[in-house]
């Protein structure tokens, strides 16, 4: 397994590098997310330094069983050499609900920032600005904030969106396209293969997996899948993408209810940025 950088135009570039120490923080919306970056975890686990994982929502969606869930993320984490005490419910420690992440930010930013603090991570991967669900762009937006409050170097990982496609279709593990600094990272076929069996142990959420993995395993048949890209947090200012968001066509919240309740999260709105910086 090994990584390797493309720059395509990197005066998009606006994290900062860190040399603080070897800690990689990931933040993600649910517990399954990781299954998008099973590699960038396994490698930093294996040969550079901690990680650590934080959940942003309790991943209760619909009555779910929130333990079975994180017990599901547990085990697949372990054999990725995530230690249990490493990863950090903070959704559901601090009751935010599956799919009401942007309803519940500032006590969720408190957490988080905690923990930034805490760790001092040199890098923070966190879900791209894509539309895709959500919660994953209000975790993009409370991850951009701990980049910039730690200092540490922020990536994005890309989950799922409907940029370019209508209805309930998705692009999976695929950047909606800008200029960034992307780094790419190479793995085995038994890597790959290893990596969609992990898939199977989420077995409570096997009617999702239905829809994500002949798509993710179509998308593993090239050995460079896993994909992170620099972060620019100014994008946030704007929908991620023209058109319907994907999480609208499939009855989420409409960008305005969204944009409305992440406006002092977002690039737009400096001043109240910094107050959530303290």
């Amino acid at each position: 397994m090994r990584s390797k950088e493309r720059v395509s135009n990197s005066g998009s570039w606006t994290s900062m590098l860190s040399d603080r120490g070897p800690v990689m923080l990931v933040v993600l919306a649910h517990p399954d997310d990781e299954f998008c970056l099973f590699p960038w975890i396994q490698s930093h686990a294996r040969d550079a330094g901690p990680v650590h994982l934080a959940y942003l929502t309790d991943g209760g969606w619909g009555g779910q069983s929130i333990q079975r869930r994180q017990r599901e993320s547990l085990g697949v984490l372990r054999r990725l050499g995530v230690a249990d005490g490493h990863v950090h419910f903070l959704g559901a420690d601090l009751h935010a609900p599956d799919g009401g992440l942007h309803l519940h930010m500032a006590a969720v930013a408190g957490g988080l920032f905690q923990l930034v603090d805490t760790l001092q991570p040199g890098q923070v991967m966190l879900p791209a600005w894509e539309g895709g669900h959500q919660d994953h762009d209000a975790a993009h937006l409370l991850g951009c904030l701990a980049v910039q409050r730690s200092g540490a170097r922020g990536w994005e990982y890309c989950l799922y969106h409907g940029h370019g496609l209508i209805g309930p279709l998705f692009n999976l593990l695929a950047f909606i396209k800008r200029d960034a600094v992307v780094e790419e990272i190479d793995t085995g076929l038994l890597e790959r293969i290893r990596y969609v069996g992990f898939c199977l142990q989420y077995r409570s959420q096997w009617k999702s997996f239905m829809g994500l993995l002949p798509l993710y395993v179509l998308r593993l048949l090239r050995s460079n899948a896993f994909k992170r890209r620099s972060i620019d947090y100014a994008l946030t200012s704007e929908r991620p993408h023209a058109g319907p968001l994907l999480y609208e066509r499939r009855g989420g919240p409409s960008w305005d209810d969204f944009a409305a309740a992440t406006r002092e999260f977002r690039s737009a709105e400096p001043e109240a940025r910094e107050d959530h910086r303290r």
